[in-house]
């Protein structure tokens, strides 16, 4: 009965994250970004998740939470992620742990990469982009500080992903391979 209950209050958490993210890569998509009213909310129940389950596993969501913001702000610094970006992959790995997180934002990149790379083929951008992309990585050599590699004005809106939307869907990909797999040991 135990493993029962924990077994429901995982899918239920999963299922809550679900729901964030579809509705946070939808704004993304559409606005190009996610209100921090909605990520705050779901920041709380998940808090509220895991104080049910222990102030020990609180301290673990609020750390996984803190680690995966701090470890992709470096990203966000160089303007090569949005700021609603890093706080949907901090929600993830609060909610999944690291291993599992990482995962969901490794497949949600590879979506991302492979529809960036074709929009650039598509809007033959392919060439131009890798040459400012070299040129930014020997600014950053040269200067031996960190830049912005994006500036809207200059780089425009057609080149931006709604990342947020292909987190979503490594989300999707991930429990869809999880539920497989589940599937396949159970005979």
């Amino acid at each position: 009965m135990e493993m029962i209950h924990a077994k429901l209050l995982e899918m239920l958490l999963i299922c809550s994250l679900v729901i964030c993210l579809a509705a946070a890569g939808l704004w993304d998509f559409q606005a190009g970004r996610i209100p921090n009213r909605w990520l705050a909310f779901w920041y709380a129940a998940g808090a509220g998740y895991f104080v049910c389950s222990g102030w020990l596993a609180a301290a673990g969501y609020l750390v996984r939470c803190a680690a995966a913001a701090g470890l992709f702000f470096l990203f966000f610094l160089c303007r090569m992620i949005g700021a609603g970006d890093i706080k949907c992959m901090a929600l993830i790995c609060g909610y999944l742990g690291f291993a599992s997180g990482f995962r969901v934002i490794g497949i949600g990149m590879i979506i991302g990469a492979v529809w960036s790379f074709a929009k650039l083929i598509h809007g033959n951008l392919f060439w131009e982009r890798m040459s400012r992309l070299t040129a930014y990585v020997r600014q950053v050599f040269h200067e031996k500080k960190l830049i912005r590699y994006y500036v809207p004005e200059r780089d425009g809106r057609e080149v931006t992903l709604p990342l947020a939307f292909c987190l979503f869907w490594g989300l999707a990909v991930f429990v869809f391979f999880r539920i497989l797999i589940e599937m396949w040991m159970k005979g």
